[in-house]
């Protein structure tokens, strides 16, 4: 059915454990699926699948999909023989600058920085819900906290 509709991807994997690093892969998959997705669940009972046509939940499964591909980047940059610990503290000081900056554009309504939730937003014209935007800046923070 994916290669019929001309999908990107023609196999979700069905496992419930994931590796990290295919974590953040796994949950851009789904997004860009979303449609295909959907007209699978058409046929085939599946109690979730009202979300697909939520627009907050996929905001924020958009805002997901940008994090953890973020966060993969940062687990590449950390691995390595050549990393020592100093290298290692620094891309540490440097992601969590990157953070509240992230946070700062949010407060500003300005998600260019999360490319996958930027483009759905500008893909359906709409604006982010005060509420979702809010659970942004609060994961942001809980995740810079969590770094230092």
């Amino acid at each position: 059915m994916c290669e019929d509709m001309g999908s990107l991807h023609t196999t979700l994997l069905l496992h419930t454990e994931v590796r990290w690093l295919l974590r953040g892969k796994m949950l851009v998959r789904i997004f860009e699926s979303r449609m295909e997705l959907m007209a699978y669940f058409i046929g085939h009972k599946f109690e979730l699948s009202d979300r697909l046509n939520n627009m907050a939940w996929l905001s924020t499964l958009a805002h997901l999909a940008d994090i953890f591909r973020k966060l993969n980047e940062l687990c590449l940059a950390l691995q390595g023989k050549q990393v020592n610990i100093l290298q290692a503290k620094d891309k540490l000081v440097a992601f969590s600058r990157k953070i509240q900056y992230w946070i700062s554009a949010v407060e500003q309504n300005n998600f260019e920085c999360f490319r996958t939730l930027s483009d759905f937003l500008e893909e359906y014209e709409v604006d982010l819900d005060m509420e979702i935007r809010d659970g942004i800046k609060t994961h942001l923070s809980s995740l810079q906290q969590s770094l230092t």
